[in-house]
Parts: C-alpha cells; structure tokens; sequence
C-alpha cells in the first residue's frame, strides 16, 4: 500500500496577515514561502515521492513546481479540484477580530471540526470531508505501492489530522506555535485498517 505525506504549502501574503485566504483569495507565495520550500527540499528527496498532488490554487501549485525543479528526476503531477482549502463564504479575507465577532465561538468549531460555513455561502466540515476523503481513496486505488506526496492546505491537513491523530509530523518546517505550520510535513502509511477506517468517514 502507499505512504502518503501531506506538506502543507509555502507562506502567502495572507498568511503573514492573517487572512483566511479559503478558495476566493488565490494568492501565490511570498519570498519566504518560497525560501521556506526550498529549505525542505532536502527532506523531500528523502522521501523518494513517485507522485506529486495538489490542488488547483496558486499557493499549492508552485510549491508543487518549486519541489519538482529540485528533483533529480521530476515526477507525475496529478491536480484534484477535491484537495482544495474551505470555502469561508463571506468570512473569506476578513482579520481574526472580525472572525471573532461575526462567529464567537469560531475557534471552538475549528477545534472540535464542527465548523459549517454554508450559512456565510462557504462549506461544512462534512462537505470537505467527503471531497478530501474521496480524493485520498481514489489515491490509494489508482496508486498502490507509491509514495506520494499531497500538497495542500491548512484545512485539509487538519481535517485528516483530527481524525487519524497518530499520523506522525516528520518535518516541522517553522519554529512557531501553530499547530499546522507552512510547510509541516505528516506521515501517512496506508494499511487495510486504516484503509477501512478512511472509508468510514464518508458514510
């Protein structure tokens, strides 16, 4: 079976600001995001990857290109639509103290994974879920026995993390406090219980 890794991409412009960038703010990397992947490139040859996957915003794409130009050998690039961030709806773009005002209790959902932005025009947590998951599945069939390498997004990376809390951090890319930090990487290795488990997760 394979061994996912889930990198998170490179910083943005929002990210330094703060900013929920979610789907609508499509920014690319700032210089240290870019600094940041290349730092952990390194760590990513070590990985032998097979597959590089992302999805299709800016911030994801070129960390994906900024990792496969440092490759010795460039690798497949598979794009899934299903890997992109939340949709935060209206909330899209707005500071932490507009967040904390329009939604209070905002942070208590983001930690229990009960969020549903649907009445803002965003996504539910099970709306995420059943994309990310099924992306992963899809994955995990098409793929066997590769190593691949998902770059994505903060809420993506979360989602699964809340879910299978054993899957091991094996680069810390930021001396920071944030639990899901640019450029963290994760370890996932796929077995028939785990595989099970995923499944579960869509019903």
């Amino acid at each position: 079976m394979p061994t996912i890794y889930f990198i998170r991409h490179g910083e943005t412009p929002s990210n330094v600001k703060k900013i929920r960038q979610g789907i609508q703010i499509d920014d690319y990397l700032d210089t240290q995001g870019v600094l940041q992947m290349e730092k952990i490139i390194p760590v990513i040859k070590q990985l032998k990857l097979d597959l590089l996957v992302t999805s299709h915003l800016h911030r994801a794409e070129e960390s994906v290109a900024l990792i496969n130009q440092k490759l010795e050998k460039p690798v497949q690039v598979v794009h899934d639509f299903r890997l992109r961030e939340r949709d935060f709806g209206s909330l899209t773009g707005h500071p932490l103290d507009y967040w904390d005002k329009t939604l209070p209790n905002h942070r208590e959902l983001e930690r229990l994974q009960e969020y549903d932005y649907r009445p803002f025009g965003g996504e539910s947590v099970e709306d995420v879920r059943q994309r990310s998951v099924s992306a992963i599945l899809d994955l995990i069939a098409n793929f066997p026995d590769k190593n691949i390498g998902i770059i994505t997004h903060n809420g993506v990376i979360r989602l699964i993390l809340f879910h299978f809390p054993e899957i091991p951090r094996i680069y810390r890319g930021l001396k920071t406090e944030k639990d899901i930090a640019n450029t963290d990487i994760y370890e996932w290795e796929i077995t028939d219980g785990i595989i099970a488990n995923l499944q579960s997760l869509l019903k």
